[in-house]
This record gives structure tokens, C-alpha cells and sequence, in this order.
């Protein structure tokens, strides 16, 4: 049944769809990054790592099966719009305007109708933050029927809620396997699925993203994407063709990309069944639109925390904040914690969708001197805070929202961090939970969790800082490939084994590891300050001036592979419920867990002072990856003005 549906070159152009306010479709997560940009004319670009999509962009392109050309359309070399585009449910073709060219390939930055890279720039912020990405936009607009679905003109009652079931076939995730789709309708022998959750971080819709209709799918809400590839094209038999493979291809060999950059699958088809006359006679899905999720940024300028479609780049509401700085969610995603630098205080607002409140403030609470850093300990016991100010920790309880302690952090200005599960089967077993928090002096300090006191194995408080400097550190991340033991720093000039500069100029992304002598739950000693207990931190690797191309400022990881679609983990120290899908916690599974996301590589904003760029590291060597094969030598993704870069498990 397939057929070689594409034999020309396309000779369409930009087309009459750029207009004056220009319109973006762009992929999504787990096949996306988000980039904040300042200048002139604030912005979010999005890196693509699909390549794949028939989002916004340029329609022309090359012959299929020859060499590919920069800057045109990759929708078409993707195998299933290329070999079974028009057999497909809904069909697939190459784009004929800039509202459906398509991507330009992977690594490279999303085009709106007006082929600019800076989207929503038309939206007028002051600046452009911290960004973090909440709840899938479908548990709040889809093309469900109404009442809870389409409102105006549109809905497809096989589109409904009812009729989504969600889950991956095993039921303990592996480090070298990655779930695959429920096969609804057929015997797995795996879990039931969830039921009506939201699009799972998991997996990205095909196309990534479906093209833009002229005709709505829905009025109210405005709905224009047209829905992911249909659960009906697999069930008549056409299989998914656009796995893993040459994501780039080689324009010198005359090779065009021709798989996924990701080494496991990403999508499938299991969209919903085009409307039919009754619930009956459609099949269970997976998938649906509105594809994204709520994206979440700081605009300080404008002291507004903004809240964006991360598909369409739209504003869906803006929030007033008294001085918004930095943002965490919490791992179950029911509430995301804004510090406000000049007020000392941290704003919670409700981010569940299905609340009372959603998007409301629902509780101010006042914390130490200049509040910045700020993140959710995965398994929601506490919420830290790091107070610039001060140099203090304030460590507010998830269970009621309140500080329930203060603790000081040397004298130079704590104002980062990162917070790492409960070590309770996994890491040093200590059975406790361990937050990394950076100084205005580059010092790395380690805070040990609770329980302390009579019969306790905790400090609950700073048991030890590194040896060594990290010259004017920027931020920390955890390592998502070892979140319970490393962290990546950025910070200038690059440092050894043993932490001492090497000479070289520049700046560095540095991995540091907990190393813990003791394995274990070990007993406190009555009458002994807190110390370090043999703990000391070392470096593992630092990437500098020979590999980067400027000083990095962020960082972020990709998250093609992930198990965000299994239940999050909890202890007995966690408040409310785990997450049954899409829950922000680093590792899953059983009694004995994996990280939640294997990541292949690292993205970093770099200025050199003139301009700025992200540098995109793999892993796996530490090598800087040639992002643009068109052109000779290792490149970087130009991004003038980037500043911050995030990914969905950002802490």
C-alpha cells in the first residue's frame, strides 16, 4: 500500500500566510528546548529536535532521496509523508505557504509565518526569564466534544476524554528499553493505562507538530492544528516509518537526514479517530490536540509571571507578581513557586487545571534577604529557597507551605541550587535527600536533609562545601543521568580533577559528584555539630574553551528518551500523591529506580560578548556537536540575545 507519493521538487514559496502579526506552530516536548532571548525585541525560540514537523516554516524542498539544501523543508524526507503521506489518517503533504512549510531540520531554530526565530516577540514583554513547562494544554483545550471540550463550531466527539487511555506495556522501566504505546483495542498483558490524563511527556505527536488548518478543528478554543497521526492509520495497517536513524544526513555524500535524532522511538500513531456519528464506533487513543503544554515565564520588566502556549507561542494569561526572579514546580505539578527578589518573599501559585484556583496566587509566604534560586525537592517533602541576601536557606515544608527552617550557607551570597531525591534504595542508601547550592564566590556547598535529632540519621542542615572555586558560577542543574550523585555547574574558566584553574580562557560547564563513604543509614552521635561525615565533592569532568565557543550561562538537557509517563516515586516523608504521569521527578520505577530522563545531550547559551549562541555538548564524549552540517567546520545554533535554555524536567 505505499506508494512513492513525492518525485518532484517542490517550486512553492513563502507564501501569503506571513502577514503583519505572524502565526508560529512549533514542536513540543520531549522533542523541543526553549530558549529565552533579550535585545531589542524579547523573545522564546524553540530548538527543534524532531526535524521532522510540519510546524511554521519555509515549503521549499529538495527532491526526495537527494541531498537535502539548508534552510529548506525536512517535513517531506520524513518516510511517512514521502512513502504513505496521503494514505495516512489525516493525510500527510508537503506544505504550500509558511503556515505548513515545515522544519528545516533538527537542531534548528523554529520559524514563525514571517520566517523569524524570535517567537511571540509580537506579544511586547520587558524581558524574557526563567521559563518552566507545566500541565499538557489538552487537559484544558481539545477538540473533545462539549461541554468540556469544544465549545463553538468544531469537536469531534472520538476526541473525547473518555476515550483516551494512556500507558507504557511494562510495568518496571529498564535502562535500555523505552516504553512503548498501550496498544489500545488489542491484548498487552501490561498495565490498564490511565485514563483521560493529559498528553504524556513521553512521546510527541505525529507530526511534531501536525500542520495548521485554514479551517479550524475547533472555534472556542481556537484549535488549528489538525490532530496527530490517527490510532486508525495503524489499526488499517500502515506502520510508523520515522524511527531513530541519520537525523542530519551528509549534504557532502549526498545523504539527506532520514530518521530521528533520538536513539529510542517518540511517536507513534495513536491520535484519535476522525469524527464519527457516535462514541462507539471510535477507537481508544493516545494523543490529541492542542498539542504543548502551559509554559511558564518570568517577565521581570513588566513584574508579570506570563503564561504562554508552548505550541503556538501565544499568551494565555499573564499573573502580577511583585518582583518575579526564579521558578520551580513541584514534582506532582499542582503548584509553581515564584521568588520575588526585592519583597523577600515566594508567591505559590495553583497551576493544576482542574482547580478552583488554577492560575490564582494561593499563598505569599516571606522568606530570607533577596530570595533567588528556589526548587522542589523531587519526592515534594520541602520547597528550598535560596536568599541572596543573607546567604541563607529557607526550607519551607511541602505539607502546609510554611518555613519550617532557616539555615545559613556560608556568607557569600547563596543563590542557586539543585535538590536530589531521597536516597532511600538507590545512590548511597543514606535515606536522606541532598540539595547542591551555589555562591557569589563559586564555592558548592551541600545541605543534608533530616531527620535529625533522637534517634535521626540526618543533620538537616550545611555539612560541607567543595575545596575549591568555580570562578563567578552562573547556575547548577542535577545530572539527569545521576541525579542522585552529580550536578552540572556553569561558571567561568575551566578547572581540573582536583578543581584548580587550567589556564584556559573562557567558560566552563563543570560535573561535580557526591562522594559518600558511608552506604547507608548512619545514626547521629549525640552532642556532634553537623559535619561532613567523610561526604566530599569532586570533579568529574570540566568542559571549557576547547570544546565551547563562549562563556555558557545556562543549561539545559534533551529529553528524547524519558519515562515521565510512569507513576513519580514518593517516601514516606512526601506530601499528598505522586504523580501518575508527567510528574517532574528524576527517577522511576520499582524498588529499584532509573533516571526519568536519559538524556544524550547538553545545550548551552555562550556569549563571547559580541554574540550569542547555544553549544550543544554530546554526553557521551563531551564533544561539541556540529549542529548545521551545511556548513563546514563545528557549529553552534546563532541565537543572539539567548541567555537561558530549559528542557521539561528543569528544576
Amino acid at each position: 500500500m505505499r506508494t512513492l507519493l513525492l518525485a518532484l521538487a517542490a517550486t512553492s514559496t513563502v507564501g501569503s500566510a506571513a502577514a503583519q502579526t505572524p502565526l508560529a506552530n512549533a514542536p513540543v516536548a520531549p522533542e523541543a528546548i526553549y530558549v529565552a532571548r533579550g535585545g531589542a525585541t524579547p523573545a522564546v525560540s524553540v530548538i527543534d529536535l524532531n526535524g521532522f514537523g510540519q510546524g511554521t516554516g519555509n515549503p521549499a524542498f529538495d527532491v526526495v532521496f537527494s541531498p537535502a539544501s539548508e534552510g529548506k523543508s525536512m517535513f517531506p524526507f520524513n518516510p511517512n509523508v514521502s512513502l504513505q503521506g496521503v494514505l495516512l489518517t489525516p493525510p500527510l503533504a508537503p506544505g504550500t505557504s509558511t503556515l505548513d512549510g515545515g522544519s528545516a531540520g533538527v537542531f534548528t531554530l523554529t520559524k514563525d509565518t514571517n520566517l523569524s526565530d524570535r517567537l511571540a516577540a509580537a506579544e511586547g514583554f520587558g524581558s524574557v526569564g526563567d521559563m518552566m513547562l507545566g500541565h499538557p494544554l489538552d487537559m484544558v483545550f481539545n477538540n473533545g466534544p462539549s461541554p468540556f471540550g469544544c465549545q463553538l463550531t468544531g469537536g469531534n466527539v472520538c476526541a473525547t476524554t473518555g476515550l483516551k487511555l494512556v500507558g507504557p506495556l511494562g510495568l518496571v522501566p529498564s535502562p535500555s528499553t523505552q516504553p512503548e504505546p498501550l496498544q489500545v483495542g488489542g491484548s498487552t498483558g501490561g498495565p490498564p493505562g490511565i485514563p483521560g490524563g493529559g498528553n504524556p511527556i513521553t512521546w510527541a505527536p505525529h507530526p511534531n507538530p501536525p500542520p495548521l488548518l485554514t479551517i479550524p478543528l475547533c472555534v472556542d478554543p481556537n484549535i488549528q492544528g489538525q490532530e496527530p497521526t490517527s490510532i486508525d492509520s495503524m489499526k488499517a495497517g500502515f506502520a510508523n516509518l520515522l524511527g531513530p536513524g541519520d537525523a542530519q544526513g551528509s549534504p557532502a555524500l549526498g545523504i539527506p537526514p532520514t530518521g530521528l535524532l533520538s536513539t529510542s522511538p517518540t511517536s507513534y500513531f495513536v491520535g484519535p479517530s476522525p469524527a464519527q456519528v457516535s462514541i462507539p464506533a471510535c477507537n481508544t487513543f493516545q494523543l490529541r490536540q492542542q498539542v504543548g503544554h502551559f509554559l511558564y515565564m518570568v517577565d521581570e520588566r513588566s513584574n508579570e509571571l506570563v503564561v504562554l502556549n508552548s505550541n503556538r507561542m501565544t499568551v494565555l494569561d499573564k499573573i502580577a507578581l511583585p518582583d518575579p526572579t526564579e521558578l520551580a514546580i513541584d514534582p506532582n505539578l499542582n503548584f509553581l513557586a515564584v521568588t520575588n527578589r526585592n519583597t523577600d518573599t515566594v508567591s505559590i501559585v495553583d497551576i493544576h487545571p482542574a482547580s478552583a484556583t488554577f492560575h490564582q496566587v494561593v499563598k505569599t509566604i516571606a522568606v530570607g534577604d533577596q530570595p533567588v534560586g528556589v526548587a522542589w525537592q523531587p519526592d515534594n517533602e520541602d520547597l528550598l529557597v535560596c536568599n541572596a541576601g543573607d546567604s541563607s536557606l529557607s526550607i519551607i515544608s511541602a505539607f502546609d507551605l510554611n518555613v519550617r527552617k532557616t539555615v545559613q550557607v556560608g556568607t557569600r551570597h547563596a543563590f542557586s541550587l539543585a535538590v536530589t531525591p531521597r536516597h532511600t534504595n538507590f545512590g548511597s542508601h543514606s535515606n536522606v535527600y541532598y540539595a547542591w547550592i551555589l555562591d557569589a564566590a563559586g564555592q558548592v556547598w551541600l545541605f543534608e536533609s533530616g531527620p535529625t535529632g533522637v534517634n535521626g540519621w540526618g543533620y538537616d542542615d550545611v555539612v560541607t562545601r567543595t575545596g575549591f572555586a568555580l570562578s563567578r558560577g552562573w547556575t547548577l542543574q542535577l545530572d539527569p543521568l545521576d541525579p542522585a550523585s552529580k550536578v552540572w555547574v556553569v561558571h567561568d574558566g575551566q578547572v581540573d580533577a582536583a578543581g584548580s584553574p587550567t589556564g584556559l580562557t573562557g567558560g566552563a560547564a563543570t560535573q561535580l559528584e557526591l562522594i559518600n563513604p558511608i552506604t547507608g543509614m548512619a545514626p547521629l552521635v549525640p552532642g556532634v555539630a553537623a559535619n561532613a561525615r567523610g561526604k566530599t565533592i569532586a570533579v568529574v569532568r570540566s568542559i571549557g574553551s576547547d570544546e565551547l565557543t563562549g562563556r555558557p550561562t545556562d543549561l539545559a538537557f534533551d529529553n528524547l528518551a524519558n519515562l515521565g509517563v510512569y507513576p513519580s516515586s514518593s517516601t514516606p516523608f512526601s506530601a499528598g500523591f505522586p504523580a501518575q504521569q508527567n510528574g517532574k521527578h528524576p527517577m522511576r520505577g520499582g524498588p529499584f529506580p532509573t533516571p526519568t530522563n536519559r538524556a544524550q545531550f547538553l545545550f548551552l547559551p555562550v556569549t563571547d560578548g559580541a554574540s550569542q549562541r547555544i553549544d550543544v555538548i554530546d554526553l557521551a564524549s563531551g564533544k561539541r556537536v556540529d549542529t548545521n552540517v551545511f556548513q563546514p567546520g563545528i557549529q553552534s545554533i546563532p541565537a543572539d540575545g539567548a541567555s537561558r535554555v530549559m528542557d521539561y524536567f528543569r528544576q
